[in-house]
């Protein structure tokens, strides 16, 4: 089993530098005020990771509540106590 999920992350990792080496193209990117110039491939990665990490976040901050909300059952998701 551990032998199958190295080689399914060669296989990932070979097919992202086979993406990389074939986006090279430079396009111009627009943010509110700003514009740049980066690799097609760049900017698709970084959104990638950029998505992970949010999703990391979130996924964090789901299990964070949820564990709080069982150790403490009288918690509603409101700071304010009951009657106000």
């Amino acid at each position: 089993m551990n032998s199958f999920k190295i080689i399914c992350l060669l296989i990932l990792l070979a097919l992202v530098a086979l993406f990389t080496f074939q986006n090279t193209a430079v396009a111009e990117v627009r943010f509110l005020m700003w514009t740049f110039s980066m690799s097609v491939s760049l900017m698709l990665l970084s959104s990638l990771f950029a998505g992970i990490v949010i999703g990391l976040f979130l996924s964090f901050l789901n299990s964070w509540q949820k564990n709080r909300r069982e150790k403490n059952p009288g918690l509603t998701g409101s700071s304010f106590p009951e009657g106000h």
